[in-house]
């Protein structure tokens, strides 16, 4: 018996290819190790009792397709040791028999359960861990170490394994009982030893199914060489295997246990399915592996096992013959089983330690410093693809392996390679130097080649005047010499010294390849000026020739300066070794700043990440490049040095420590990042350098009782506890004093010294001397992590009293508050670079470091405020920070009064007749559920309005606690509680009277409202809602459903002061003339206070159009690159200047206008471009002290790679990449314009982009301008619009604005809390997730699109009526006064997808799983199948390709807008509800809250991208709401 974790059963009725083996078990009875007569001794004690057990039929299994568990093994209930039937448990369920377990998992299910197997223990009876494979030879049971759901004790014997997943691409092993069948999820750790082996046998039979199944992609037809081939460049860096000998190794030697599986997928496989038995490939896997069993198994039992291997005479099987034995032929066949496994298992284990012992050999840790991409790419010709051709032959069949298994990288064949080409990954042409020239840590480029190869018979060995031999690198090399082939990826690569040539080497996985160079340059012993001196004095028909500057040779020379040092550090003459060139030239790369990579530190590991030569993967080889041009971002000097200094002084290892980030990509593409499930969205996680945050309970470290503490000075007041108050003390002769800083060591050694802030110092009763401190913490302890400044510290609202014996030292930490605004930039810079200056200054003179702190960190908030001077280090005995959390403590404190009239919770007030919001699921136990995308909504309620009638309290009111409190409440109803139908044709704000009354616990109220007169209700033309007011007009009674209006007899109290006199109504509606020059004068009003604004990357306008809606921004300058985004911007801001055009080229222009051009870091192009714009567009060009707001979402240049790479030379610099990011010069309008205001916008993935990197160094960008900073995400379907589409904002505040707060979500939405990890066990979200309930209910795809009129299959009439009236409220609000109906166009479908389409049913989640299974003839003959057949064969790994083909729901949502609707694009939920065509483009802007009057420019497919680029303006709406709230709050 045996016990494990259980989950959920899997899906048990999917469609897979599996293989399942029985495993009869003999009983072996030689003597072959202890650890083989263990085995036979259990072995035997089974077959004695096995003849008492009656055995019965064998229950049907429902498991996947293919599979069939073994089910003739005997039962012997065999007892465990009680080492390992005891388990530990904590916080987890216990079943204490198999079938409870069962039962506890149930799910509706039919025949066989299946269940998932986590930190599961395969072992034998006596508890000793056990390969897998042992089942075949033992009785085997189940263990487990932790698991976190249910946990069985009662496990039956193991009865057999099977695999599947083969059509899948992906293994599952399963394990079957005489109960159940076991998915094998994850295996305990101390078992992953065991376990690996079996798991890579089962991935490699999948390979091999794909590499020859045609319903896979694969070939049948293909020889064994092919097969291998193909095999083991797909499994090329899996983690178990040292390279590509291995994997063939490994693949040959266990050829016959995959033709065994294989082949039992023949017993399911259709009638006209070729059989895997019939396979020739197969059958000569199968020869090679009985071949190759003897090299195999003799190797390992020369080395550590007990076996002697003879070969079978006459025949070329090998046969295992067991010493000692004795038995018959067929106890000897179960001998032989035992023997196979044991001694595949040490050879396994041993081919492991080979592995790690060749990595621990490894050198020193030589630092070797890389070339910067960026500075080379000046050396090299533009860009340019290599052309593969088909005749190209796999290296790994062109080179033998066999006989060089896991050989030394030195002992591997050499060949010769002609007419070679070097591309990375996307076939462009690379330049070589871009790879180490020895193995490092960290590589973040790919090398592949091509070219024609032939043996090595030394004849390349030649001199540069030979005339009858030529370099295989040269242009004379004949075409048609040796063998077409391309290579695995390079892995080093070196110079090697002929008489008077150089031989360049390249290392691969299978060979060495050759490639001679004529040229030669040689360096003597001279110094590095003298060496540069001499080569510019080189003429130019010189192969060394560089050029005549010695400037232009110095810069050459030291950017390629690791390959000439490589060259010095292989000489065999050490003096050459360590001439004054060499220490000259390292010295000025270490200048440069550029990156180390350590080489050799530990053995590398190949990651298993896609790492391919592109010919490999049988795909087209043209690059589609878009149009757009990458420039190198324009930045000021200060944007420059804060990412310049990190990235230059970047190590990847400096980013390895503590990254624990949980993004899975660092993928900022919107589409792709958009479409995953929300279960993995809940947290985003900022992974960082950085030390535990030290907590303010830490235990301090006390001093001895004889250290003296006095007092300095006498007291200057007296604390509320009466003690006294002093300014200042000496501690062991230092002196302390108030305001300033001190270090308190805390008792754990690991604990860095914790800072505080001294606030006052007082002595208690007992005579104790206290001083009261607030924690200042370093900022690599903040989210900013490794970007921040090691000298910078940030005061927290954490405070605490210590002894002043705790005291280390005093410390220097400066209160900062630096002059604001753009006239003050320039000094501060100066100021800042002096100040820089002293502190390298005293660093380097070995003095302690001096601090400054100029910013509150507030993680709870996620923002950074600006420092309040005026309430710190007072002195007084007041703290600042106590009065913060005395606040916070007062609003958890329930409170009712003696009248029972008024209770107070969570800090706010409720009366008895207010309106107020309850949890709706107080009034209700069912909820609706859907699981298909774009249904999550469904079955999500908003709060229940209703009116407090009376409070009820147990206990007295003095002591009344909110869980013993109840309130008794008139329940009003919404449209929505009586159907759908009602809810769409109802304005969103009504609620209906009724007599439904309710007893509720106090914790139940959510919150306040308001319940007017419809006529009193606030006018506002935007489509969001941020009152909390409603209207009601009606009666419903639920008994009967019956709704009619609200009898004259029913007294509605209404709420107290909000009705308007009906001067003041027409005023505000323009009904006279005095209201009309009230509305006017209002209007201008509101124009002056809004804040003068520029939009970068503008769009469309989305973000312009929500914040100017809000009554708080004007855009008057705008920044767009692309055309037609531009010209729909330019449609709809007709009054705005916008500069379509690259945002470094305005930058610059700006600067240079302004006469800065000095502080501005541009390249060339740029500086042109600037100096080519029209004089007109100079003069229209803001100045500084004219921007009060800057927003705009800069597009992450990753996610543009694709289009981009051709442009690019090096896009795999760390550095060079972040230097074409636009978050730098977007950064740089900011620091060059300084705004009050800045609003960032990006996808959610931007935190994690770069393992968070450049979030981390936005935000520490920002602190360094001086602005308070605040960060979160926010899903914009809880702001009023039908849409799941989560974004990353930050605000940024001058220090004399108040930062703005984050607008309250309004609208129940199905998405989770959107958390970002801010340290190890710190989360911060910006706010709640409203899908337990909110104000409104959500917005459905009805109420956004329903009353649009009927269209076909690409519809191109841009303009139409709109046949109907708008119905909902939503449709109303989004109208607005359009009388007619543009961009209603349709992107159509070809004529396969759209019969798809028509097929797909009119029903809530139906997707192409739907489509039924059959084969169309189309228009042309042709015959397909209706069902897309990549789909079916991977949906498994893909979470069943949710939504491609998918119908939009009436009731549900829009997944997230995208760029390019398509139905098996990343979204694919593109089908309207009821039409067959993908929705149009009006309906996707509906999607994203643009109302019908908006403008888009260009064809259809720009005007998709415009709406999937753009941030909903709703979203934007809300955002500026909250800005407004704070500039108001400050005007107060």
């Amino acid at each position: 018996m045996g016990s494990s974790a259980l989950l959920d059963s899997p899906l048990s009725n999917a469609s897979d290819s599996e293989s399942g083996m029985k495993k009869t078990k003999g009983k072996p009875k030689s003597s072959v190790s202890k650890e083989s007569k263990e085995l036979k001794n259990n072995a035997k004690r089974r077959k004695q009792t096995s003849s008492h057990r009656i055995e019965e039929p064998a229950v049907s299994q429902k498991r996947p397709k293919r599979a069939a568990a073994c089910t003739d093994f005997k039962e012997k209930l065999v007892p465990l040791s009680e080492k390992s039937s005891v388990l530990e448990s904590k916080n987890e369920q216990f079943a204490d028999e198999e079938i409870i377990a069962i039962h506890l998992t149930h799910e509706q299910e039919e025949g066989r359960p299946n269940r998932r197997l986590t930190d599961f223990v395969v072992h034998d009876a006596n508890g000793m861990p056990r390969p897998l494979e042992m089942i075949e030879v033992d009785d085997m049971f189940i263990s487990a170490g932790k698991g976190k759901c249910i946990r069985c004790e009662g496990f039956g014997r193991i009865e057999g394994w099977s695999i599947s997943g083969y059509e899948d691409g992906s293994p599952v092993v399963w394990l079957t009982t005489d109960i159940a069948d076991y998915d094998c999820l994850r295996p305990a750790s101390s078992y992953k030893k065991f376990y690996d082996r079996f798991f890579e046998k089962a991935y490699t039979c999948i390979e091999v199914y794909k590499k020859l199944s045609k319903s896979s992609g694969g070939n049948p037809d293909i020889t064994l060489d092919e097969l291998l081939a193909g095999v083991v460049r797909s499994m090329t860096g899996r983690k178990c295997f040292s390279g590509a000998a291995s994997i063939k190794d490994f693949v040959i030697s266990h050829g016959e246990f995959i033709y065994n599986q294989l082949i039992g997928l023949d017993d399911t496989s259709k009638k006209n399915d070729q059989k895997f038995a019939d396979l020739p490939v197969l059958l000569a896997l199968k020869d090679k592996s009985r071949k190759h069993g003897n090299y195999v198994l003799a190797k390992a039992a020369s080395s550590c096992g007990n076996l002697t291997i003879c070969p079978k005479v006459g025949g070329t099987e090998s046969t295992m013959l067991l010493s000692n034995s004795s038995s018959s032929g067929a106890e000897e066949d179960e001998d032989a089983k035992l023997a196979r496994l044991l001694q595949e298992e040490e050879y396994w284990q041993s081919t492991k330690k080979q592995k790690k012992s060749k990595g621990s050999a490894s050198s020193s840790n030589t630092i070797y410093i890389k070339i910067n991409e960026d500075e080379i790419a000046n050396d090299y010709p533009l860009p340019a693809f290599y052309s593969h051709s088909d005749e190209e032959t796999d290296e790994y069949v062109a080179i033998d392996s066999d006989e060089h298994i896991m050989v030394d990288p030195d002992d591997l064949p050499k060949r010769m390679l002609h007419n070679w080409s070097l591309y990375n990954s996307d076939s462009r042409l690379i330049s070589l130097e871009l790879l180490p020239m020895k193995p490092c840590e960290d590589i973040d480029v790919t090398i592949f080649g091509s070219g024609r190869m032939t043996e090595d018979d030394g004849s390349g060995f030649h001199l540069e005047n030979d005339p009858d031999q030529s370099s295989s690198g040269g242009s004379g090399a004949q075409d048609d010499v040796g063998l077409p082939i391309f290579l695995s990826a390079i892995k080093e690569w070196m110079i090697e010294f002929g008489s008077s040539v150089v031989f360049i080497s390249i290392r691969t996985d299978m060979a060495c390849i050759i490639t001679l160079l004529k040229e030669q340059s040689r360096v003597s012993r001279l110094s590095f000026a003298d060496v540069i001196r001499k080569i510019s004095e080189f003429k130019k028909d010189d192969h060394g020739y560089i050029s005549h500057d010695p400037a232009a040779v110095e810069r050459y020379v030291v950017v390629h300066g690791q390959i000439i040092l490589q060259l010095f550090a292989e000489f065999p003459d050490e003096k050459i070794k360590k001439c004054a060139f060499v220490v000259g030239l390292t010295n000025k790369m270490e200048e440069r700043h550029h990156t180390k990579w350590v080489v050799k530190k530990k053995h590398i590991m190949q990651k298993s990440l896609p790492n391919l030569n592109p010919r490999a993967a049988m795909g087209p080889i043209g690059l589609m490049v878009s149009k757009r041009k990458v420039m190198q971002a324009t930045t000021t000097r200060l944007i420059n040095r804060i990412w310049g200094e990190y990235y230059s002084n970047y190590s990847p290892e400096d980013t390895k420590e503590g990254t624990n980030c949980e993004a899975k990509e660092e993928d900022c593409i919107e589409e792709q990042e958009e479409n995953e499930d929300d279960a993995e969205e809940e947290n985003l996680l900022i992974s960082e350098n950085t030390q535990k945050p030290c907590l303010v309970s830490s235990r301090t470290k006390s001093y001895s009782s004889r250290d003296k503490v006095q007092w300095d000075g006498n007291p200057v007041g007296i604390t509320h506890s009466g003690g006294a108050i002093y300014k200042s003390a000496i501690v062991r002769g230092e002196v302390i004093a108030v305001g300033g800083a001190v270090l308190v060591e805390v008792d754990e050694s690991n604990e860095l010294p914790l800072i505080y802030f001294v606030e006052y110092m007082f002595e208690t009763s007992d005579g104790s001397k206290m001083f009261h401190g607030r924690m200042m913490q370093q900022g690599h302890q903040t989210v900013l992590g490794n970007a921040a400044n090691e000298r910078e510290v940030f005061l927290r609202n954490e405070c605490m009293n210590y002894d002043l014996q705790d005291v280390k030292q005093a410390i220097v930490v400066e209160l900062r508050k630096t002059p604001w605004g753009h006239r003050h930039r320039k000094d501060n810079a100066n100021t800042d670079r002096i100040d820089r200056a002293r502190a390298e200054d005293r660093k380097r003179k070995g003095l302690p470091l001096e601090y400054y702190c100029r910013s509150l960190y507030w993680p709870d908030r996620g923002a950074f405020f600006s420092l309040t001077h005026d309430t710190m280090g007072l002195g007084s005995g007041v703290c600042h920070s106590c009065k913060i959390k005395e606040a916070e403590m007062e609003k958890d404190i329930f409170k009712v009064n003696s009248s029972m009239t008024r209770f107070v919770l969570l800090g706010i007030e409720y009366s008895v007749n207010d309106f107020v919001y309850a949890s709706p699921y107080h009034f209700t136990i069912e909820r609706e559920t859907e699981t298909f995308k774009g249904g999550r909504n469904v079955g999500l309620k908003a709060y229940v309005v209703c009116q407090l009638l009376e409070i009820i309290v147990q206990k007295e009111p003095q002591r009344a606690e909110a869980r013993f409190t109840q309130v008794k409440v008139r329940r009003f109803f919404r449209p929505e509680d009586v159907s759908s139908e009602k809810a769409y044709c109802s304005d969103i704000r009504e609620i209906y009277y009724s007599e439904d009354m309710h007893l509720l616990p106090a914790e139940a109220i959510e919150g306040k409202c308001e319940v007017r007169k419809k006529n009193d209700i606030p006018t506002c033309s935007a489509v969001a809602i941020f009152d909390h007011i409603f209207f009601c007009e009606h009666l419903y009674d639920p008994s009967t459903g019956s709704l009619k209006q609200l009898p004259a007899n029913i007294k509605m109290r209404y709420s107290i002061g909000t009705a308007e006199s009906d001067a003041a109504s027409r005023k505000r509606k323009g009904k006279c003339k005095e209201g009309e020059d009230e509305v006017e004068r209002e209007r201008k009003a509101s124009q002056e206070r809004r804040l003068a604004t520029l939009d970068i990357f503008a769009g469309c306008g989305g973000l312009s159009e929500g914040l100017q809606h809000a009554g708080i921004s004007s855009t008057k300058w705008a920044i767009e690159y692309e055309e037609p985004a531009g010209e729909a911007f330019k449609l709809n801001n007709p009054t705005s200047l916008v500069f379509i055009n690259n945002c470094n080229v305005i930058l610059r222009a700006a600067m240079e206008k302004c006469g800065d051009a000095y502080e501005c870091i541009s390249t060339t192009e740029a500086i042109e471009l600037a100096a080519s714009l029209d004089k007109k567009v100079i003069n229209d060009l803001p100045v500084p002290g004219q921007v009060d707001f800057i927003n705009g979402g800069p597009p992450c240049q990753r996610s543009f790679f694709s289009g981009f790479l051709g442009m690019n030379r090096f896009s795999q610099s760390t550095w060079s990449k972040v230097q074409c990011e636009m978050i730098l010069a977007f950064l740089s309008f900011v620091d060059y314009f300084r705004p009050k205001y800045f609003l960032l916008e990006n996808v959610r993935n931007f935190v994690s982009f770069n393992k968070g990197q450049t979030f981390r160094l936005t935000l520490a960008s920002l602190l360094e301008m001086g602005y308070q900073v605040r960060f979160g995400i926010l899903e914009a379907g809880a702001y009023g619009v039908s849409q799941s589409r989560k974004r990353v904002f930050i605000w940024a505040a001058s220090p004399d604005e108040i930062l703005p707060e984050w607008p309250e979500p309004m609208h129940v939405f199905a998405a989770p809390e959107l958390k970002v990890m801010l340290s190890e066990n710190l989360h911060y979200a910006a706010v709640r997730s409203t899908a337990s309930g909110a104000p409104f209910r959500a917005i459905t795809v009805r109420d956004t699109i329903g009353d649009l009129p009927a269209v076909g299959n690409g519809a191109s009439k841009t303009i139409l009526e709109y046949k109907n009236d708008p119905i909902s409220w939503f449709q109303k609000k989004i109208r607005g006064e359009t009388a007619v109906l543009t961009d209603h166009i349709s992107k159509e479908m070809n004529e396969l997808n759209l019969i798809r389409c028509q097929k797909i049913p009119k029903q809530p989640g139906s997707d192409w799983r739907d489509l039924p299974d059959e084969k169309i003839k189309l228009s042309t003959g042709q015959v397909v199948d209706l069902i897309p057949w990549c789909l079916p064969n991977t949906a498994k790994r893909h979470n069943q390709w949710k939504g491609l083909f998918g119908r939009l729901d009436w009731e549900g949502n829009f997944p997230t807008s995208i760029t390019d609707p398509q139905p098996m694009g990343k979204v694919g939920m593109c089908f309207h509800p009821e039409q067959d065509r993908i929705l149009t483009v009006r309906e996707c802007a509906r999607s994203q809250g643009f109302p019908d009057s908006y403008k888009f420019a260009g064809n259809i497919q720009h005007k998709h991208r415009q709406i999937g680029n753009a941030v909903p303006p709703p979203l934007a709406y809300a955002l500026g709401t909250k800005l407004k709230e704070a500039m108001n709050k400050k005007a107060k």
